[in-house]
């Protein structure tokens, strides 16, 4: 299908709804504005993910690894509405180290797909787990959901979700890191 289709279609949809330059003349562009911003807001499905930039640990005593408070924004793949918040991830070095650009990089590919903030952190963990092999991993991400403030319960929230992996599946250092995670925290 190509862009001039789904504008159709969607222009269709507008029409049967009564959104329509008559009511509004601002609708006259909408349809080719939404095509567009879905088209840069699902860029992850025609993407491959990033490859992860690892480093060999070297001598180094393999002590936890935090990088917190990382700002991302995707759709809900139930309404196309924005859910956006912050990802965190903790790890337990194996045998490397991550180049912190590649973890944005990471969260930026899974948020630019129609999404559910469940599966993302999954997401997230499995394609780090694969690059870098720690022995432990956890990733925590924090975000408001637009379709449930907008829809439904009407209600302002913050759902956090978690991937954990080996080491930090339990115990005492994975509540440790989940308190930095918290330090880190700010206003969503």
């Amino acid at each position: 299908m190509s862009r001039q289709d789904a504008i159709a279609h969607l222009q269709a949809a507008f029409d049967a709804l009564g959104l329509t330059p008559e009511v509004d003349p601002e609708l006259a562009s909408t349809p080719e504005r939404f095509v567009d911003l879905l088209s840069e807001s699902f860029i992850g499905l025609t993407t491959s993910p990033p490859v992860v930039s690892a480093f060999p640990l070297g001598d180094g005593h393999p002590e936890p690894v935090v990088i917190a408070a990382l700002p991302f924004q995707s759709m809900c793949v139930h309404h196309l509405l924005p859910f956006f918040g912050t990802v965190d991830v903790a790890y337990v070095p194996g045998e490397s180290i991550v180049g912190f650009g590649s973890i944005g990089r990471v969260i930026d590919h899974y948020a630019a797909t129609p999404q559910m903030q469940e599966r993302m952190v999954h997401q997230i963990a499995d394609l780090l787990e694969g690059a870098l092999a720690p022995r432990g991993m956890i990733v925590r991400c924090r975000a408001r959901q637009l379709c449930m403030e907008l829809r439904g319960s009407k209600k302002r929230g913050v759902l956090t979700s978690y991937a954990a992996r080996g080491s930090l599946r339990e115990g005492p250092l994975r509540d440790e890191l989940i308190g930095a995670f918290r330090a880190a925290e700010g206003e969503l």
